[in-house]
């Protein structure tokens, strides 16, 4: 599932941002429609799919069997082989059928089979033929009720907590931007895909009140609703600490602080936390080990990493980390992503996609927007990976400077 933001938006004012993650919250997020799994088609139908005659067949040729073994044989009776057909209409076919199949089956038992010498014999061995018979049709037929009402069950519950996994998919939706910044000399976009409905990865650009744009790419250790609950976290607490005129050290420090009950004691959050100078063109960023960062220079197409600046966030009760700072000159491109992207593997090889292809797309296409860079990214990992979807969340954010 590829989400992605669009509608340029400016940066505002602190009020206006405000009010603008007001909107947020309760703006509608589209998401994409899942199909849900077939659960109409009865259990005892679902082994042969469309084919509804099958089951018939196969019981009618299981009847037809018998009663000709039971004509072959005549010196003793087989009239307990009638069990087989009724067994399988028990389980396959509907129970006004098999109760039609039971008198046929007593009907060719007291035709084909061996004669009697009397009247009151012949009918006492067809009257027990019969109750044997319908008490193991009947015991079938409520286990088979029994299973049915289980699985309908579990078809409920699943349906359920389906509608609340994309609830809260939809949920999750929200701390994500609507809008990508508008920057004079920046072009600006991103891209989330989750591994499952909702994921632990997290990107955000949060205007300040000094006029730069804080960027930050997060992401959560392990998947699924857990992270995705310790992503809404960050998200909250990434909103109140930049909002506070604090340099990236103090704000990193917090976050920590903060987020370090959260994540027990092998949870932890690899962030990449920056601050972009629209004027200066400067970008002063923390990297509390996350990806490194992809920075491909237009003027000497040279490309340099943007290591870790400490340990992610979570894993101990203290953090130090000294922020860094690179001046973006125009053309120069900044890629941010998460593990998902460069560990994404070809299923038949296993290779990785790793760093050097993400450098060679973005090398191989200088010109493109930030927007164009992110699909051409996503076309190239997608062809890599030989699928749409991945084994873990995958999110891209492209920051390339304008030329003058």
């Amino acid at each position: 599932m590829k989400l992605e933001t669009s509608a340029p938006n400016g940066i505002t004012s602190e009020p206006a941002a405000k009010a603008d993650d007001v909107k947020r919250f309760f703006s509608p997020v589209p998401l994409r429609e899942r199909r849900a799994m077939p659960s109409s088609i009865p259990l005892r139908h679902r082994s042969f799919g469309d084919s509804s005659w099958l089951p018939l067949l196969i019981v009618i040729s299981a009847t037809a069997c018998v009663a000709y073994a039971d004509y072959l044989v005549r010196s003793i009776s087989l009239g307990y082989l009638y069990v087989l057909p009724l067994c399988l209409s028990a389980v396959l076919l509907a129970r006004r059928t098999t109760f039609v199949l039971l008198g046929i089956c007593i009907f060719f038992h007291d035709l084909l089979g061996p004669p009697y010498t009397t009247v009151e014999t012949r009918a006492f061995h067809n009257l027990t033929a019969l109750a044997g018979f319908a008490c193991v049709v009947l015991l079938l037929q409520y286990f088979v009720s029994q299973r049915d009402a289980l699985f309908e069950l579990t078809r409920r519950q699943r349906d359920a907590l389906m509608k609340d996994v994309q609830l809260a998919a939809q949920v999750q939706r929200m701390f994500l931007p609507i809008t990508e910044p508008v920057i004079a000399g920046f072009d600006i976009a991103a891209m989330i895909c989750p591994a499952k409905v909702v994921g632990g990865d997290y990107y955000d650009y949060i205007p300040v009140s000094n006029g730069n744009l804080e960027l930050v790419i997060g992401d959560v250790a392990g998947r699924g609703v857990g992270a995705a609950l310790l992503m809404a976290a960050l998200s909250a607490v990434v909103h109140l600490e930049v909002r506070e005129s604090r340099n990236l050290s103090d704000i990193v420090t917090r976050l920590n602080r903060e987020l370090h009950p959260l994540t027990g004691d092998s949870g932890f959050v690899t962030l990449l936390l920056g601050e972009l100078n629209p004027g200066s063109r400067r970008l002063r960023y923390v990297n509390c080990g996350h990806n490194p960062a992809l920075l491909l220079q237009a003027k000497s197409a040279e490309a340099s990493w943007l290591g870790a600046s400490c340990v992610p966030l979570g894993l101990f009760p203290a953090l130090n980390c000294h922020p860094e700072e690179i001046t973006l000159a125009p053309g120069d491109i900044l890629v941010w992503y998460t593990d998902g992207l460069t560990e994404a593997a070809n299923e038949e090889a296993g290779v990785e996609f790793g760093r050097d292809r993400l450098l060679q797309v973005v090398r191989s296409n200088p010109g493109a927007s930030a927007r164009g860079l992110i699909d051409l990214v996503y076309d190239a990992v997608t062809r890599h990976t030989g699928r749409q979807s991945f084994d873990d969340d995958l999110t891209i954010v492209a920051i390339k400077a304008e030329p003058d």
